[in-house]
């Protein structure tokens, strides 16, 4: 009997340190809802012609002292380009803190809020675990939120996992319901933290954006893996800094059919559709025409369009000023080429943004982006015109979202802050014409704003 009484005592220890004993859902939600909060925030949408603020409500975790872990996509889902504002972010203590946008990760997208004064005492911060993914058939479980009248606001959502994807990138699917618990944890029956609830298609990372094509966007959920989470959480990304690298070419999928034609023993990587001059690749001698077989000897895993994001991602996460091996088919020849990757340019997110509300008028820089959507030259300076009150001065005067502001009279605009200074010496001086030299449609022409500085029609 004491030897039975040994192995009875020694699996007693076992479970409680393997968690099956001391780890059940119950334990495990009551654990983790203490760092789920509620944001709420203000949004820009607009119909016709029509632009109005609307309010939203969303799911989000602690992840530090005073950060906020969501769903990217809140802030990428105005309709007018304009962030949103006014964040609030309610703890399950029900005390709140105000809070500012930190930054998005573009290819996983999810965004942090960093909220002002200290964590409420009962509030817990969230630590992914970064072991192996659950497997097929496991019972996960996510933390949602309720409806904002009831009270406490968190609940608990089971599913399981019902696929293991290894092509064209590692990633688990799950039957979580991503409409009640998008951007929640998700755990297991042993309580591990294994990531939190994002979806196929646009609310998901980019690689799986295409994927709504298929009709599984908003009825499957995806598992962001807790390594991923826990590199963004010790470096989150902020706007306005590019941690992003890039190639600087555009580019399409080598399709089967297009490996056949060429001969090659592989059907997957890309070909490049053209380069961008002084960008990393035409450093490297990457020409249109190329088909990048391998990035530091190990296939590129694209063999269909909406596998691209894949590539893109793996070039974008790459440090900074890293060296890359490319193996390239050229003129029915392999060779390989080395690349050094540059800090990719800004994109429209990150963009310098001015708002007048004397004029009431929003603009922004001028991105990389934006000179290959309007075709510009190199050397063409000014700044895009991103929101016009309908009645207000500028909107009188017949600006409109989209133009690209070059000149106001004979001073040339290159930046937002150049806007700024113009418009505001004119309020000094209660000036009572500007003349906007503005690109329209790819055309360029002459609009007069007259401010009514006594306030008469």
């Amino acid at each position: 009997m004491r030897g039975l009484g040994c192995v009875v005592m020694a699996w007693m220890i076992s479970a409680v340190i393997g968690g099956s004993a001391a780890a059940s859902p119950t334990a495990a939600f009551e654990r983790t809802r203490t760092s789920v909060v509620a944001i709420s925030y203000f949004i820009e949408t607009s119909f016709m012609s029509e632009v109005r603020e609307v309010g939203g409500r969303d799911l989000g975790v602690v992840v530090g002292d005073n950060m906020i872990l969501l769903n990217g996509s809140v802030v990428t889902a105005s309709s007018t380009g304009a962030q949103p504002h006014g964040f609030r972010v309610r703890f399950v203590t029900g005390e709140e803190r105000t809070a500012t946008l930190v930054g998005r990760d573009e290819f996983v997208n999810v965004a942090f809020l960093r909220f002002e004064g200290t964590r409420p005492k009962g509030v817990t911060t969230l630590r992914f675990d970064t072991g192996s993914p659950p497997r097929v058939g496991e019972s996960v479980f996510a933390v949602g939120l309720l409806p904002e009248n009831l009270e406490p606001m968190a609940r608990l959502v089971e599913g399981r996992v019902i696929a293991n994807i290894e092509r064209p990138k590692a990633f688990a699917l799950t039957d979580l319901p991503a409409e009640i618990a998008l951007g929640g944890p998700v755990f297991t029956t042993r309580g591990r933290v294994v990531g939190v609830l994002s979806e196929l298609g646009d609310a998901g990372p980019s690689f799986a954006a295409s994927f709504a094509a298929e009709g599984d966007a908003g009825a499957t959920g995806l598992i962001l893996d807790g390594e991923t989470l826990t590199k963004l959480v010790a470096e989150p990304p902020r706007t306005g800094q590019s941690r992003r690298a890039w190639l600087g070419i555009t580019l399409q999928a080598l399709e089967p059919d297009m490996a056949a034609y060429w001969n090659l023993d592989t059907a997957s990587g890309i070909v490049v559709n053209s380069v961008v001059d002084g960008s990393p690749a035409a450093a490297a001698g990457l020409r249109e025409g190329d088909i990048v077989l391998t990035v530091n000897g190990a296939p590129v895993p694209v063999s269909r369009d909406e596998h691209v994001p894949v590539f893109i991602e793996q070039i974008g996460s790459s440090a900074v000023g890293s060296r890359l091996r490319l193996g390239v088919f050229r003129d029915r020849e392999r060779l390989e080429t080395t690349v050094d990757l540059t800090a990719a340019p800004k994109t429209r997110l990150d963009a310098e943004k001015y708002e007048n509300t004397e004029f009431e008028i929003s603009v922004r820089e001028l991105v990389f982006q934006d000179q290959r959507a309007y075709d510009l030259d190199p050397g063409f300076r000014g700044v895009v015109v991103t929101k016009v009150e309908e009645g207000g001065w500028a909107g009188v005067g017949g600006l409109s979202s989209g133009d690209l502001i070059q000149k106001v009279d004979d001073r040339e605009i290159a930046s937002p802050e150049d806007l700024k200074q113009v418009l505001e010496d004119a309020t000094k001086q209660k000036r009572r014409k500007l003349v906007f030299f503005v690109q329209r449609s790819g055309r360029t022409q002459f609009v007069t704003v007259q401010p009514n500085w006594s306030g008469q029609s």
